[in-house]
């Protein structure tokens, strides 16, 4: 063999070897433990048709039941929902079943947080997008999605079946439970476990620890929506979504998941993103559904329905499900009545509500601030008793009292509990954890 032949015979052998060692010890190190993403897209693999498909982040999958939908409804559903997916993973999922399936009408819930993630050119962080891209099984769609997401300075990493945020450990004890699934079976029967949730199946998770009401926390405000944030990628995505849908002559509906009031209100503009989404989908030749303003005859949300103050629990879940199905498919409720005009109209058309506490340390550590958030209250109708818990010792500090901040005692750690109160009756019952000097 000539020197000329030699070296490049050389260099392709250990590219070979390099990408088969990389992909075999990405295999055994991956931890997806936590990942429902691979089962959902290992179920489409069965799956023909599907007559709505609800595509999006984590408010998909912690939206629909398609067990729900599906009995009460003759159609199929889907949800190719997952934490943190970027609207380019939900464009690439979506041709990936469009091209393989056959659709009816697709479902695009959009949400703001994933309207203004990070522009593609300043993205330096994938590890939701690795876990799409890990399962598309066509290799252009998977390729021009991973050439998508970011500048030239990741693509060999975005490529390389080993790298940064691509789901790989060295923890000792994910490690044993990754390898013991692989000697039992369950990592190729797509179990899913997780002791705060449960995957109900078509893309489904249900979280089984849902808020208990009246106790809507948080130890600092939320900041308002940066609509100037929406960047242009997420715009030229929502239109490669229209174009697409139209050339396989799908049916496509905006609309977005409903949060916690208490959520919202911290926000303190809502309206501004409800605009901005109205004009853009009706700019494009569509309505926008909005179930952050439908109205309380129709849908009215504890705080037990959420898992958090944005995504909905397990009981929520099946409660909204029905909900949805009502409106779009069974015609129990009106199509011309189920929504405000805006997310302000919603508020001022609630009775009088205090929808969680903000409890906010000062600067210093030294007292902690009461920080209502409520309708259309007046914070003078509004009374706390105030307890700290040390070392299990649980002592009153205040009682009744209309202040709205607390001073703590010094050189302590413990919890701090506070009891909220609108006109006498009690409406909050808030924890959180502090420490003095």
């Amino acid at each position: 063999m000539s020197k000329k032949i030699k070296l490049p015979f050389k260099i392709a052998v250990f590219i070979i070897l390099f990408l088969v060692l990389s992909k075999g010890l990405a295999f055994l190190l991956c931890d997806e433990s936590s990942s429902y993403t691979r089962i959902f897209m290992h179920e489409l693999d069965d799956i023909k048709r599907i007559d709505n498909l609800y595509c999006g982040a984590s408010h998909v999958s912690h939206g629909i039941s398609a067990v729900v939908a599906e009995s009460l409804t003759e159609e199929t559903h889907f949800s190719t929902g997952s934490a943190g997916q970027t609207i380019q993973a939900t464009y690439a999922l979506l041709k990936q079943t469009l091209k393989t399936h056959e659709v009816k009408r697709v479902f695009l819930e959009i949400d703001f947080a994933v309207a203004y993630q990070t522009p593609v050119k300043e993205r330096a962080g994938f590890k939701a997008d690795y876990i799409i891209a890990k399962h598309l099984k066509d290799p252009l769609i998977k390729y021009e999605f991973l050439f998508s997401l970011s500048s030239p300075k990741y693509w060999i990493n975005s490529l390389l079946p080993i790298g940064k945020d691509k789901h790989m450990t060295f923890n000792p004890h994910d490690l044993a439970y990754r390898w013991k699934s692989l000697v039992t079976g369950d990592y190729f029967n797509y179990v899913y476990v997780d002791k705060d949730a449960e995957y109900e199946g078509k893309g489904c998770l249900l979280d089984i620890r849902p808020v208990k009401n009246g106790t809507f926390t948080n130890d600092k405000g939320e900041p308002p929506i940066d609509i100037s944030a929406i960047s242009d990628d997420w715009k030229h995505t929502i239109d490669n979504i229209i174009e697409l849908c139209r050339a396989y002559n799908v049916e496509l509906i905006f609309y977005s998941m409903p949060c916690s009031d208490f959520y919202l209100h911290e926000k303190g503009n809502y309206d501004d993103y409800y605009y901005f989404c109205k004009e853009f989908t009706a700019a494009r030749g569509f309505d926008y559904y909005d179930f952050n303003l439908a109205k309380e005859t129709y849908q009215k949300l504890e705080d037990s329905d959420f898992h958090d103050d944005n995504h909905l629990s397990k009981q929520g879940v099946h409660k909204w499900t029905k909900i949805f199905c009502d409106y779009f498919f069974t015609g129990a409720i009106p199509h011309d009545d189920m929504f405000h005009a805006s997310y302000a109209e919603k508020i001022a058309a609630q009775e009088d509500r205090i929808y969680g506490l903000i409890l906010q340390s000062s600067t210093d550590k030294k007292s902690l601030e009461i920080i209502p958030v409520v309708n259309h209250v007046e914070k003078s109708r509004i009374t706390y008793d105030v307890y700290t818990e040390i070392n299990d010792v649980e002592a009153l500090l205040l009682s009744g009292e209309t202040t709205d901040t607390v001073t703590l005692p010094e050189k302590q750690s413990g919890t701090v509990r506070v009891i909220s109160y609108l006109d006498g009756v009690q409406q909050n019952d808030c924890k959180t954890h502090f420490t003095t000097f």
